[in-house]
């Protein structure tokens, strides 16, 4: 690349071109491969800003100014219609007086002018467009008019939009940015290995100031503000592929694309870091009018089982994603979590175990060859079980020495060393003394109290990127991060050789042989009893005549129950009735329930107590297919036993699933009760999951409870949510 850049800037209101343009498809257009390329938006040799003038105050005019503030060495043309000047750059007053050769354009003109600016652009072979003001589809329904016209019209012509009513584009290394911010109030940082993509603007600048305050690198951000082109999924694949990027991090409150985001984020996370902020945690909605998988679902629980699957790393608010951020593009991944505690207080090394312990974290004890060497060089008085509490005589010499030997032992995988000033012997002269001793390829977490034993330590191992933190809390957390990567790295690799539940089934095609129109639980039950399914013997009992045949073929006690369509929740509309033992009873429940259910009422044999579960598989609007799994029966929603995973899914991940609930615990056997039978359970997962994967017209479907033995599986609940509430050709 040249390092002559060009750039064209466009200000105050547009006189746009009239002339006839051939307008052709984004698919048929030429070029298509270029087009599709997002780098012009982070290093163009030339650019135009669209709307600048050197008035006061002028949007378009403070992103120039924020150009030459971070060093932009490309050409800048301004676009404005009374061809007012802002020096040096040149200014033209129609988008045809273009150079040739510009290759992106920064709109920073009223919402109405925007979608005209698309054809002339396209005309003058610019197809990377950033759209900053506002006035679209936040501001209502005309904003929301504009934005189609927007998009319809970008799509047209093949151009390349990011935006509208956000930030735009930053590139440290390319010395370019589109931001309309104050360089005395909001501070760039200089170049590093962070990619950042935001949905808010405002939360992007603060993290860019944050960052750059704090003298961590940063290689581009993205703030796409309302999204009508370039989003999340696009520009993560962006840095996937950037050399220069080692870590990414996320702000987001909602996704374009749900599915595809995580199909791709799980690729990408198998190489480089994923870390997401997700805002708006809030769930809505009346749970109580929906199916019990539909309530226990969650908008935020179904995002994290979405980071799961994707192997995310979550964090919440402006610290811990900076800091998640810093240690990872800083610090190596560790082998495992076995941590090594050093410290010069014992009420410290205490504390540190106590936070360790609290994340999940292995504290091994040295074995007795190591702790033999490390006895003949040190007093008697210092604790060496691990934590290592060297006590306020310890030195910096032994401080070091100590860690050198530990953690080239192999029998630790990181090392958290927290020192507190007061003492003479550990001060500031440590940092030193650890280049070079300490194994590069293991994270080393230090932090320090007392304001000259910190910041000396931050100074001197700054130069060789080992981050300092102020305090134990911030030091663990930073350490959880960097253990949590190691197991997703874990688990991406446990999960390289295992097989996804299959899609395609025999019983997706029996299904939609079998129902043109919406089953009912009975008919499901029936389904799944020709599949192999067990569910308990049953009779329908529209007349009283019916009700003679229930003891010869059901015997007691039986259950009665009604069966309506649009009847998700029997048991708080009485619409169920347990442990009946005669036919006197029978009677008198059966004419009670069918003065509200005529014609309705079934009764079934009342299977002995077992295990009882919830099953369920809900259509998430954003991320698709999930499965919602725990304790099941009328307290379901109260016993909040319950774990969620996105389908497709392994076996493995199954089985994982189940193993994280209390259920899965009682399946185990407990207090000398034989343990219950788990594969029938996973076979029953494998096979139904794939109906709501392959049949979109499905919303949800539960099976609850799902009667667990050790034998068998039994079940004794079942209903069909639709996506539009009928199937087609049922009202």
């Amino acid at each position: 690349m040249p390092k002559f850049k060009r750039a064209l800037i466009v200000t105050g209101s547009v006189m746009n071109d009239t002339k006839t343009f051939k307008t052709t498809s984004c698919e048929d257009a030429p070029g298509i491969s270029e087009i599709k390329n997002l780098e012009p938006f982070f290093a163009p040799r030339s650019l135009a800003v669209i709307g600048a003038s050197p008035k006061r105050g002028n949007l378009g005019g403070v992103i120039v100014a924020s150009l030459m503030d971070q060093g932009y060495k490309g050409r800048v043309t301004v676009v404005n219609r009374s061809g007012d000047k802002i020096p040096p750059h040149e200014t033209v007053k129609s988008l045809s007086k273009l150079p040739a050769d510009t290759e992106l354009a920064i709109a920073a003109v009223s919402a109405e002018q925007v979608p005209g600016l698309i054809g002339p652009l396209a005309r003058q072979g610019i197809h990377h467009l950033i759209v900053i003001g506002g006035g679209f589809a936040e501001t209502g329904d005309t904003g929301k008019k504009i934005q189609q016209n927007l998009k319809n019209t970008a799509r047209e012509f093949g151009v390349r939009v990011i935006g509208p009513n956000g930030l735009g584009v930053f590139s440290a290394p390319d010395h370019f940015n589109s931001f309309f911010l104050s360089p005395e109030e909001i501070h760039l940082p200089k170049s590093g290995s962070i990619g950042l993509i935001s949905q808010s603007g405002a939360f992007l600048s603060l993290i860019l100031d944050q960052m750059a305050r704090m003298s961590i690198g940063v290689h581009r951000a993205v703030n796409f503000g309302n999204r009508v082109d370039v989003d999340e999924t696009e520009v993560l694949v962006a840095f996937a592929k950037d050399p220069a990027v080692k870590v990414i991090g996320l702000y987001l409150e909602s996704f374009q694309d749900g599915v595809r985001f995580v199909e791709l984020a799980r690729k990408v996370s198998q190489e480089k870091p994923i870390v997401i902020w997700k805002g708006g945690h809030a769930g809505r909605g009346g749970a109580a009018a929906r199916s019990h998988s539909a309530s226990l679902a969650g908008s935020y629980p179904v995002f994290q089982a979405a980071c799961d699957k994707a192997g995310l790393i979550e964090v919440c608010g402006f610290e811990e994603f900076r800091l998640a951020l810093q240690v990872l593009a800083t610090l190596p991944v560790p082998r495992g979590d076995r941590t090594l505690i050093v410290s010069n207080g014992g009420g410290m090394g205490v504390f540190l175990t106590d936070l360790c312990e609290r994340y999940g974290f292995l504290i091994p004890k040295p074995s007795e060859s190591l702790l033999s060497l490390l006895r003949k060089n040190l007093p008697d008085f210092y604790s060496l079980n691990n934590p290592i509490d060297l006590t306020g005589s310890g030195t910096n010499e032994q401080c070091v020495e100590t860690v050198e030997h530990l953690m080239n032992s192999g029998e630790f995988d990181c090392l958290l060393m927290i020192l507190l000033s007061g003492t003479q012997g550990i001060n500031v002269g440590l940092g030193p003394l650890l280049d070079g001793r300490i194994p590069k390829e293991q994270p080393v977490i230090i932090g320090a109290y007392g304001e000259s034993l910190f910041a000396s330590l931050k100074k001197q191992l700054m130069v060789n990127q080992l981050p300092v933190f102020p305090s134990a809390e911030t030091a663990v957390t930073a350490l959880s991060i960097l253990i949590q990567r190691r197991r997703i790295l874990d688990q991406h690799e446990s999960r390289r050789e295992e097989k996804t539940v299959p899609t395609n089934s025999i019983w997706v095609d029996d299904w939609k042989k079998q129902f043109p129109n919406t089953p009912n639980e009975m008919e499901i039950k029936s389904f799944l009893e020709s599949h192999g399914v067990p569910s308990p013997a049953r009779l329908s009992l529209k007349k009283p005549e019916d009700l003679a045949k229930t003891p010869g073929e059901l015997g007691f006690p039986i259950v009665l129950k009604a069966i309506s369509p649009g009847l998700l929740h029997k048991t708080e509309l009485n619409a169920v009735r347990l442990g009946i033992k005669s036919l006197d009873d029978m009677v008198t429940h059966w004419n009670e329930m069918q003065d509200t259910w005529p014609h309705c009422i079934w009764a079934e044999e009342q299977m002995p107590e077992g295990l009882d579960l919830m099953i369920g598989v809900h259509r998430d609007p954003q991320f698709g297919p999930l499965l919602v799994f725990g304790s099941g029966g009328k307290y379901v929603e109260v016993f909040s036993d319950v774990r969620r995973i996105l389908l497709p899914a392994s076996r493995k991940d199954l089985s994982q699933m189940i193993d994280q609930t209390g259920a899965g615990k009682i399946m185990r056997g407990i207090r000398g009760e034989p343990s219950l039978n788990k594969k029938v359970l996973l076979d029953f997962l494998e096979k139904t999951s794939p109906l709501i994967v392959q049949l979109s017209e499905i919303q949800s479907i539960d099976f609850n409870p799902v009667r667990l033995y050790t034998d068998r599986l039994v079940l004794l609940d079942a209903k069909v949510t639709l996506v539009c509430n009928f199937w087609k050709g049922d009202e």
